[in-house]
This record gives structure tokens, C-alpha cells and sequence, in this order.
């Protein structure tokens, strides 16, 4: 590293890092196999939704949820390409303060009516939301971002990284063309 010619010097190790202020949850989840592809997509993003951020608490503990939906046909495009999809039909993103935060709002009574899955037992909960569209056990990895690329979160109170309008991007492209 001691020798590469950083085009930005910001990613340069002895410049630190940029770290967003909060930890992100991927929660990965599979639907149930009695269940039609638009009828898991549909319950999880509205239904679900309504119900965990209507839980006292949400906002206090949660600074982003956002869900990826994919398909068959998303997956099959990758295996086109010769990637191997990951064997989910989705994956739920959340934005926290602390692991330990969020944990103490998952054994909060209020989100135990509701819950779709326990942190840490990976099981799915056959309470009123779950049973209806996923089966379990569910996958969680836990990690920090570093933002290289685009603007932070205005919620966040992060730190930009390297943004669209940068001139250095269009000299890259340049220089490539060459």
C-alpha cells in the first residue's frame, strides 16, 4: 500500500476511515414454500412493515429499514452471469445505534406481540406476522459501513464520501480511454 498512487487520497490508510455512526443488521429471510412469490413480496412490505415500525419504540432504537426484495428471475440473471445468488428471497436492513440497543428493543413487550424473529435464536416466531409469509430460521450478519462511494444519511449525522460530482472521477474515466 506504502507505494500505490492514491487517486483519493482520502482512502489512503494513514487518513483513517470513514465510519457511519450506527451499526447495520442484514437480516436474511426465506418465504415460506406454500406461499406465491407476489403474495410474500406484498405481505412483507406492507403488512410487516406496518406492524414493526408501528411498535413503540421503533424510531428510538431503529435509523433505517429498508427490504430488498429479489426473484426467481433475479437470481437465475446472476447464475446467467456465473454468480451464485444466495439462497434468500430477501433481506431486511437496519440501521442502529448499538447490537445492544437493538436487542433490548427486541425483548421489549411491545415488539414481543409482533415479533417476526428472536435476535440470536434464528428462529422464526410463528406469532401473528411471521407464520404468514416466512419460515426460519432467519440469518443475521452485523457490521459497521465505511462509506467510499455517495452521500451519508442525512438521519445518520454521517460523513459523505467520495460524491457523484467529484472532477476526479471524470479524470479516472478519461485516463481510462486512453
Amino acid at each position: 500500500m506504502d507505494t500505490h498512487p492514491f487517486t483519493f487520497p482520502s482512502l489512503c490508510p494513514s487518513t483513517g476511515s470513514n465510519p457511519q455512526p450506527y451499526v447495520r443488521l442484514l437480516i436474511f429471510i426465506t418465504k415460506k414454500k406454500d406461499i406465491e412469490d407476489e403474495m410474500f413480496h406484498k405481505w412483507w412490505r406492507s403488512v410487516h412493515a406496518d406492524l414493526a415500525i408501528a411498535v413503540e419504540g421503533f424510531g428510538r432504537h431503529c435509523g433505517r429499514y429498508v427490504q430488498m426484495h429479489t426473484s426467481p428471475a433475479h437470481k437465475a440473471s446472476l447464475a446467467r452471469h456465473g454468480m451464485e445468488p444466495l439462497p434468500f428471497d430477501g433481506m431486511g436492513e437496519m440501521h442502529v445505534k448499538s447490537l445492544d440497543d437493538w436487542v433490548e428493543f427486541q425483548r421489549s413487550p411491545a415488539l414481543d406481540k409482533m415479533i417476526v424473529w428472536e435476535m440470536g435464536l434464528g428462529q422464526a416466531n410463528r406469532g401473528i406476522d411471521g407464520a404468514n409469509f416466512m419460515k426460519g430460521p432467519v440469518r443475521v450478519i452485523l457490521g459497521w459501513d465505511h462509506l467510499i462511494y455517495g452521500s451519508a444519511s442525512v438521519e445518520s449525522g454521517g460523513r459523505d464520501g467520495i460524491l457523484p460530482g467529484d472532477g476526479r472521477l471524470k479524470e479516472v474515466a478519461r485516463m481510462a480511454k486512453l
